[in-house]
């Protein structure tokens, strides 16, 4: 009795680390021959540019350049000055579940920095880093979906349909593109460049044949000086790129995200010169449906079957929802113009909550503004966002969180009033066991001496017709047949006829 399994591959990746971290970077910086001395530091806005990502067994290295812009008031003058300093910075984690070669996404972001004077010469940076990754490990499956042959003896098999969801591909791609830029008739010309702000908003994504086609845009919002006044300015620079993923069909769903490698913002006679490198990278999520040979038996001849249980991830739910922010910033200045605002994700939390999880986001929010006499002031606060997500008994859920949108601020009795969204997006997996025929071959034959003609048999709980077929030695359909069941399943503690062995 030759027998021949026919089998199927799942090819991809899965999710095996997903993590959220923070750290801070110092450096003390002299200021620069062509800078005057400080009298007053005003602010400091941090912005990070990823360079690389490494990862090894057990340990996750992310690398690049934090760039801190204080604002200060020299000594002898009443108008601010920028100074730049760069920070290189190294992030590490350990895990387990790192391995070398698995590919990561990940964003790395400045939700505070601040500078303090040590000298008029020289000042205290630091910097603290709100790093995001997500580590997906490529495994191929084999399956069982079907046995043929057997000779007509008959072989019954139990195949299964399930659904299942896979990671058919990871993908990235780093792009550059520049703009010349200039302020809107309604503002005054740019003179002298103080503060400049690269922020990439949601990106939409499109399969188009084997290719994921990212349309987005850079939010740069700049503070300038012009004449003795300071003024603000919001640009906004579109981008479409294209990834390739491969083969997928039309209703996989992308998870994609963004994350600048480098943004060089220059003034030149009155316009902005930008350069930006940014590095785009998805996730496919695709939903299949699979068959499984799940167990095997011959009614005819014995046979032995071999059965593994194999992981599938059965379901994968991706969503997303924004929660407003909001709080009232009390400053001991009082507030006439607001020129930047910015909202920062420093850390994301999760609780088990009824029915799922509470998650809550720290977001740091900083304000730059002029008082009622054109001082140069700012205030800083952190602000608690929750969102409530359904996860059931038995599922994961990973989420991130980031603003969405422009951050607002209003000068208002006490200080700033502040507003934000803050989008939170999540996917909940369930991963199940499942039996499938690994092997099948013929069994012994042995003398099991004579049988009963007439099998009474009791349903007990948790038993199937195919289970009872199988013991028993008949078919589901010959039991279907002799006890007029509709379907395949009958009422624990029915008494069944089952029909004698056919030989």
């Amino acid at each position: 009795m030759d027998m021949e399994l026919q089998r199927v591959t799942l090819e991809g990746y899965r999710p095996v680390a997903h993590t959220m971290f923070s750290q801070e970077e110092t450096l003390e910086s002299i200021v620069p021959d062509a800078c005057p001395d400080i009298a007053r530091i005003v602010s400091a806005s941090g912005k990070v540019f990823l360079k690389d990502k490494e990862l090894g067994e057990g340990a996750l290295r992310l690398s690049g350049t934090a760039r801190v812009t204080v604002l200060y008031i020299p000594e002898g003058e009443e108008q601010p000055r920028a100074l730049e300093v760069s920070i290189p910075f190294q992030c590490a984690r350990d895990d387990p579940k790192y391995h070398a070669g698995c590919p990561v996404l990940a964003d790395i972001q400045a939700p505070s920095a601040d500078a303090r004077t040590i000298n008029p010469r020289k000042i205290l940076v630091r910097v603290g880093l709100a790093v995001w990754a997500a580590a997906y490990e490529q495994e191929s499956r084999e399956l069982t979906a079907d046995v043929e042959g057997g000779g007509g003896e008959g072989l019954q098999k139990l195949v299964v349909p399930r659904k299942c969801c896979v990671i058919p591909d990871v993908a990235e791609k780093t792009f550059a593109f520049s703009d010349v830029l200039r302020p809107p008739a309604s503002r005054p010309e740019m003179e002298e460049l103080l503060l400049y702000r690269a922020e990439l908003g949601p990106a939409d994504a499109k399969f188009i044949g084997k290719k994921l086609v990212l349309k987005g845009e850079v939010q740069l919002s700049v503070v300038y000086r012009s004449g003795d006044g300071l003024c603000p300015a919001r640009f906004e620079l579109p981008y479409s790129q294209v990834l390739d993923v491969g083969e997928v069909p039309d209703e996989a769903e992308p998870e994609v995200s963004a994350v600048l490698k480098s943004v060089d913002c220059r003034l030149r006679e009155g316009e902005l010169e930008v350069s930006l490198e940014v590095l785009a990278q998805a996730a496919v999520w695709e939903r299949r449906s699979v068959a499984l040979l799940s167990d095997a038996y011959c009614v005819g001849a014995p046979i032995d079957v071999e059965r593994t249980p194999v992981r599938l991830c059965t379901m994968a739910e991706r969503s997303a929802r924004r929660e407003l922010g909001r709080k009232l910033c009390e400053s001991g200045i009082p507030a006439k113009q607001v020129l930047d605002c910015a909202a920062v994700v420093s850390s994301l939390a999760g609780a088990p909550a009824e029915g799922g999880m509470e998650f809550t986001a720290q977001v740091n929010v900083t304000v730059l503004y002029l008082s009622e006499d054109d001082a140069l002031c700012g205030v800083e606060a952190g602000i608690p966002v929750a969102c409530r997500v359904d996860v059931p008994e038995g599922c994961q859920c990973a989420c991130r969180c980031r603003p969405a949108g422009e951050a607002a601020a209003v000068p208002v009795t006490g200080g700033l009033e502040v507003r934000f969204e803050a989008e939170f997006s999540w996917t909940v997996t369930r991963e199940e066991q499942a039996s499938c025929v690994t092997g099948v071959k013929p069994g012994q034959v042995q003398d099991a001496g004579p049988r009963p003609s007439v099998v009474i048999r009791r349903v007990e709980r948790g038993e199937a017709l195919w289970d009872i077929a199988k013991s028993c030695g008949s078919t589901v359909d010959d039991i279907r047949a002799a006890n007029g069941l509709p379907g395949e399943e009958a009422a624990v503690g029915a008494l069944l006829l089952i029909p004698a062995r056919r030989n």
